[in-house]
């Protein structure tokens, strides 16, 4: 990323972007993850996504699935994208869950085994994923973009275990007030629509499309983008 610069006096000032490393990232999540899923659920964030897929449901813009469904979530943290997937689209999917957080995991388990949601979960950079090319029937993120220093490489590589025709459905914080304010405290970037689309262009997936959350906090926060592999 470009280093924004200053010239005063005889004095050239620097400023650039610094990404948390993997191990920092990770400690992060743990720490923040016994409370996670109870402050997700207190902003609105379990409603809205449950209002989202709903809506994307609704408006015809996902696949006609068939049966064994096979989604991978990169980034599941404590599963909420997951179970609101699950529960509006179809519960019999079959979830795989990928994360740095071993706590995050660990309860993303427990609340997918507690709701009888098929799954696996497994420890990983969405950068370097542990599956075969072509194997999943979509992929689901949710506000993971934003933490890679490199967020082509993580696209390259979801879209990669991507079947083709497949979707991926990613949600991004969007460079407005609220999203700035948890950009300074997470860390994370922003994008806009017209970043994320030339992101996903990039990396092979078209027939793209955008919507904001219908409901609550995430509407202020939060867009999503889907696009299909070629």
């Amino acid at each position: 990323m470009k280093a924004m610069e200053w010239t005063i006096g005889w004095w050239r000032v620097s400023l650039q972007r610094v990404y948390p490393t993997v191990s920092q990232l990770s400690q992060t999540y743990d720490k923040a993850s016994f409370q996670w899923h109870e402050h997700l659920r207190l902003l609105g964030y379990c409603h809205a996504y449950r209002k989202l897929w709903q809506s994307l449901k609704d408006a015809n813009v996902l696949p006609h699935w068939q049966d064994n469904l096979k989604i991978c979530d990169c980034g599941i943290g404590t599963a909420a994208f997951s179970l609101a997937f699950a529960q509006t689209i179809d519960p019999k999917t079959q979830i795989t869950g990928v994360d740095i957080s071993p706590q995050m995991l660990k309860i993303a388990h427990q609340k997918l085994s507690q709701t009888n949601i098929s799954h696996q979960i497994y420890q990983r950079d969405v950068r370097s994923l542990p599956f075969a090319d072509e194997c999943f029937d979509g992929v689901i993120s949710a506000h993971v973009l934003e933490h890679l220093p490199n967020p082509e490489q993580g696209l390259k590589e979801i879209v990669r275990v991507l079947r083709p025709g497949a979707p991926l459905i990613i949600a991004v914080t969007q460079p407005k007030f609220i999203g700035r304010l948890i950009q300074w405290h997470w860390g994370n970037s922003c994008f806009s629509q017209k970043e994320l689309s030339e992101l996903m262009y990039e990396v092979g997936l078209i027939n793209l499309k955008f919507f904001p959350f219908p409901v609550g906090l995430t509407r202020l926060t939060s867009f999503v983008g889907i696009g299909f592999k070629n």
